[in-house]
């Protein structure tokens, strides 16, 4: 469509469209935009007899409404072929082919980028060398610490410790498999060898717990018992919650009804006075005595 527009009546002489079409970039654009057309137009019989209609229609209107509007095209057309000459002037990049562009604009981005990622770059392999330094001063002050009596006693107990741990490790959770554990040597390297029989023993402890767990997983599977180990944790939570709730219920009920105080004492007392006072003293045990009677009748 893009040619038959471009040689409608009226329009090949215009001279912004002589210019833009002068361009490269406007031209292969054309030419694509052109192509696709003629392919969509020519799929269908259909479809070439619509288009073929859309085509004469628009020649027509723009053939009758050409001798009305030709004083605002003729400005409208000279504004446009002025702003196209600044743009050739100020940016002669637009008069090149669509490559020369391309290659041209990435040229002028890397140029831009260059020393900004040459600086990042820079830096960054500055800090990995300042990181690398220290570690590497880190590690021969550690060495250096180490190989003292007092360094060279302190990893002797380590590796007794790690030892003694390695046997209690190979009685409780003995190894399913071989395992290959290559520890440094001492003498070569203290630091070195201090880290890694720390490592090894938490390596050998934690998968020797997940090996026996699954080896008594797959046993009891074996076994025809389905281990759910959702299921037991959903448990495993109600239960604690259930305890949780019943202790709290516990706990309220005991507050809002406390235990009565027992009044054993005052009891006692009570029935220690009163026995005192109902037990009959010597005296008047013998005042009643029938000789006691006798004298006392006597004597008046």
């Amino acid at each position: 469509m893009a040619t038959e527009v471009g040689s409608a009546p009226g329009m090949s002489q215009l001279q912004s469209v002589q210019k833009a079409m002068a361009l490269p970039t406007v031209e292969a654009a054309v030419g694509q935009v052109g192509a696709l057309y003629t392919k969509v137009k020519g799929a269908h019989s259909l479809l070439e007899w619509a288009l073929s209609t859309a085509e004469a229609s628009v020649t027509f209107a723009a053939a009758t409404a050409a001798p009305y509007v030709a004083a605002p095209i003729a400005a409208g057309d000279a504004r446009v072929a002025a702003a196209i000459d600044e743009l050739e002037r100020r940016m002669p990049l637009v008069a090149e082919q669509p490559k020369v562009i391309v290659e041209t604009t990435k040229q002028a981005v890397f140029a831009r980028l260059t020393p900004q990622l040459t600086k990042v770059y820079g830096a960054r392999d500055v800090a990995e060398q300042r990181v690398k330094s220290l570690k590497e001063l880190t590690w021969t002050k550690a060495n250096a610490l180490l190989s003292t009596a007092y360094g060279q006693k302190a990893m002797h107990s380590v590796d007794t410790g790690a030892t003694y741990a390695m046997q209690i490790l190979n009685h409780y959770l003995p190894p399913s498999q071989e395992e290959t554990n290559e520890i440094v040597a001492a003498e070569s390297d203290p630091a070195l060898h201090t880290v890694q029989t720390v490592g090894r023993l938490s390596a050998v402890a934690a998968r020797r717990v997940w090996a026996n767990l699954a080896a008594r997983v797959n046993a009891l599977r074996d076994s025809g018992i389905e281990l759910d180990v959702r299921r037991y944790v959903t448990a495993l939570l109600a239960a604690l919650h259930l305890a949780k709730v019943t202790s709290e219920q516990q706990q309220n009920d005991e507050a809002k009804n406390p235990k009565p105080q027992t009044e054993a004492e005052p009891a006692k007392s009570g029935h220690h006075s009163d026995a005192h006072h109902s037990a009959p003293t010597t005296t008047e045990k013998v005042k009643s005595t029938p000789e006691a009677k006798s004298n006392t009748s006597v004597n008046q």
